[in-house]
């Protein structure tokens, strides 16, 4: 995503990360459980933070590694075109 840039995996353990890229919202947050974690990524159409829109999220995990990370940016830039 231009102008945007996704910390390291380690930010992802004990911090949530929320965002807008392009007229879409997102969250980034560690799910699962401790034994198997995953990258909980959601996208939904702004300009509301997710306790307030009306608009349908799309979620999606991924692996909690650093390849992950880049698997959910991809996701992201894919899902801004069906949500804007």
């Amino acid at each position: 995503m231009d102008d945007i840039t996704l910390y390291g995996i380690d930010y992802y353990k004990k911090s949530v990360f929320k965002g807008s890229y392009l007229g879409m919202c997102f969250r980034i947050a560690k799910g699962g459980t401790e034994e198997e974690p995953v990258l909980t990524v959601t996208a939904w159409k702004g300009p509301f933070i997710l306790e307030k829109t009306k608009e349908i999220p799309l979620t999606c995990d991924f692996p909690f590694t650093q390849e992950g990370l880049g698997e959910a940016e991809k996701w992201l830039v894919e899902k801004r075109e069906i949500l804007v």
